[in-house]
């Protein structure tokens, strides 16, 4: 990438952000002028800009200082690091005591977005998933992601979802798929029996952090061919509720 694609406006904006540190707490507009070389009003928008959107607070004196939206923001990456750190050896050993997939996942607006894979069987060959985005109403890891948000952040978030029906077997009904959703939480652990790709079999168990909320969560996946709308999985989900737990467990959660 060239500096010749660089949106000079957000790389302005992102520049005054970075005028903040640990001895530079707070300036004046006029402050942050002068480190661009340009008068105050000419960097107006971008400080307005920022402010609305919450990456800047103005306090009563006139001076800005970095906002809560960027703790927000941090938080959520610190955690999804934290939780690939933790989860990665408990995925590798689940993968391979299983000799199927193992995948981790977090939600990410309104899809679930892939943060690691292991695979168990050494002849297996499949792609990297890693920051790849699947539907949360027809996954096992979208559906345990959405039955552990909390309401009624829930309901909201399933009434905003593009209910696509990739195979005969999604739910397209809100109501169904919310029905389904407190069913998952009941049980602890949500499965896709072909509900977003024909032949195949995924069971997911979501991740708590210390705060208790479902901070990612990891699936299995099992080999196309199986009589997958039949067969008990009970095994499979009871190990990847037992892997979820012990990592949760390391995140410092107490059930």
């Amino acid at each position: 990438m060239t500096r010749a694609y660089l949106n000079k406006s957000i790389d302005r904006g992102l520049r005054v952000l970075d005028l903040f540190d640990e001895m530079t707490t707070t300036l004046t507009a006029s402050e942050i002028a002068a480190s661009f070389d340009v008068t105050p009003a000419t960097l107006y928008p971008t400080l307005c800009t920022l402010t609305d959107h919450g990456y800047l607070l103005r306090d009563e004196q006139k001076r800005y200082r970095l906002g809560l939206k960027l703790l927000e923001r941090s938080g959520q990456v610190i955690a999804q690091l934290d939780v690939r750190r933790v989860a990665h050896p408990h995925l590798r050993t689940l993968a391979r005591q299983r000799q199927v997939t193992a995948d981790l996942a977090t939600i990410y607006g309104q899809e679930a977005l892939y943060l690691e894979r292991r695979v168990g069987h050494p002849t297996a060959m499949l792609g990297d998933v890693v920051g790849r985005r699947v539907p949360l109403h027809c996954t096992s890891l979208g559906k345990v992601l959405l039955a552990f948000t909390p309401s009624p952040d829930r309901e909201q978030l399933v009434a905003a979802l593009d209910l696509k029906p990739y195979t005969p077997h999604t739910i397209v009904d809100p109501a169904r798929l919310l029905e389904e959703l407190n069913h998952i939480r009941t049980r602890g652990y949500a499965e896709d029996r072909q509900e977003f790709h024909l032949g195949s079999f995924c069971v997911a168990a979501p991740i708590h952090g210390h705060e208790g909320r479902a901070l990612a969560a990891i699936s299995l996946m099992l080999p196309v061919g199986e009589d997958i709308r039949t067969h008990d999985h009970e095994e499979e989900a009871h190990a990847v509720v037992e892997t979820a737990r012990a990592i949760s467990k390391e995140l410092g959660y107490q059930s």
